[in-house]
């Protein structure tokens, strides 16, 4: 018979945690190995995610070469090197100069980014890389170089402060959606086009929009000018309309009357106004060529046309001024103005770069010159009228303009 042995408890309870302790660390340890499908900070990443991190945040400090008349930083290196260090167009990079570091896109033309941005742009026609502020000086700004005037050739001379800069990637692509809408392509050829009537070849329309008068306001590409080959199809098309007053916002009288196209013309018969209108939307230039115009009609009969040499920029804005005084909708100022994006590029709503466009050229623009956050919650004619007053137009004359467009 065995002897009954009497057993500790608390050497029992001891034991028991132990042994419970070691299972839980076995099971922890094993699942740790199998079947987890995220890295730990410890873990290895694979050859391939190395290669990929180490190309896109390596820095790439890079030598000024030069900087330009007006400010931009060209830089000691080409393309081909940039793109070694996964920099390309489309792409959002970090440039740093000294303590400061500047977030800012690759383009190739200083209009990929608004007045006033900066850009890292490439240079196609000369294959050079510079840094730069599209109407603006980054040498200035970043505190590169001073520019000081010299009685030599070529008349200025910067005194370089800082000899280099260090360049990163970003964003890969962070840009390159904004970057295509800028750079929509077209042709001139109206074979192209075949889809498209001679009125809309020539992006010639009626501004119909929501209190506008029927047949009162066109807009078109230039009808004289034949370097965009569409104005044969805008002259016929205003002929038709029976056009008898026409705003000019690109050319001068000299210019104008210049075009063999002019003389004996249908519109060499009609009343013109040549506002030789710019593109600084928010400027008191502009402003007072909008009054301009606005008293050019107010003292002539309609209908009238509105025209650049595209009818898609200052001819866009001017309209849409016009078509937010009479009443329209923002939803009616928008269509109107992208219609001629349609006309041109065949862009369509549903397209990334309809929204892109919109926003960065209607938008953006009504928004400043009203002092809006937003066209869609704002009274588009209360403000419309408020901006043509601050132009220097009267009461008196805005209630004439109504008279002249407003149904």
């Amino acid at each position: 018979m065995l002897e009954k042995k009497e057993v500790d408890p608390m050497k029992s309870l001891f034991t028991k945690t132990c042994c419970i302790a070691f299972a839980v660390l076995f099971l922890a340890l094993a699942m740790a190995g199998c079947g987890n499908t995220g890295a730990s900070q410890t873990d290895e990443p694979t050859s391939a995610a190395t290669e990929n991190a180490e190309n896109t945040a390596k820095p790439f400090s890079v030598a000024v070469r030069e900087i330009s008349k007006h400010g931009n930083v060209v830089l000691n290196t080409t393309f081909d090197e940039m793109k070694a260090y996964d920099m390309e167009v489309g792409d959002l990079i970090t440039v740093t100069v000294g303590e400061a570091s500047y977030d800012l896109p690759v383009g190739t033309a200083f209009t990929d980014v608004d007045s006033g941005d900066m850009i890292c742009r490439f240079d196609t026609e000369d294959n050079e890389v510079a840094i730069a502020v599209n109407m603006g000086s980054f040498a200035a700004d970043a505190g590169i170089g001073e520019k000081k005037e010299i009685e030599e050739e070529p008349g200025y001379q910067w005194d370089v402060k800082v000899s280099e800069l260090t360049l990163v990637l970003k964003e890969k692509k962070g840009y390159l959606d904004e970057y295509n809408a800028r750079n929509l392509t077209r042709t001139d050829a109206r074979e192209d086009y075949a889809a498209l009537s001679d009125e809309e070849f020539a992006n010639f329309r009626a501004v119909s929009v929501t209190g506008m008068k029927e047949n009162v306001l066109y807009r078109s590409s230039t009808p004289i000018e034949p370097a965009i080959g569409r104005n044969e199809y805008a002259m016929a098309a205003m002929e038709k309309a029976g056009v008898k007053t026409v705003i000019n916002l690109d050319d001068s009288v000299e210019i104008m009357e210049g075009y063999a196209t002019y003389p004996g013309s249908y519109y060499s018969r009609c009343k013109v106004f040549n506002a030789e209108m710019n593109y600084d939307f928010g400027s008191e230039e502009f402003a007072a060529k909008v009054k301009e115009s606005v008293l050019f009609i107010l003292e002539n009969d309609g209908p009238y046309l509105i025209h650049c040499k595209e009818g898609k920029d200052r001819t866009g804005i001017l309209c849409a001024i016009l078509e937010c005084f009479v009443g329209a909708s923002a939803q009616d100022v928008e269509t109107d103005y992208m219609l001629t994006y349609v006309n041109y590029y065949g862009v369509k709503p549903e397209d990334t770069s309809y929204g892109i466009i919109l926003k960065n050229n209607l938008v953006k623009t009504l928004c400043g010159l009203y002092q809006i956050d937003s066209l869609e919650t704002a009274d588009l004619k209360e403000k419309a009228e408020a901006y043509l007053l601050s132009t220097g137009l009267t009461a008196e004359q805005l209630f004439a303009l109504t008279a002249k467009l407003q149904k």
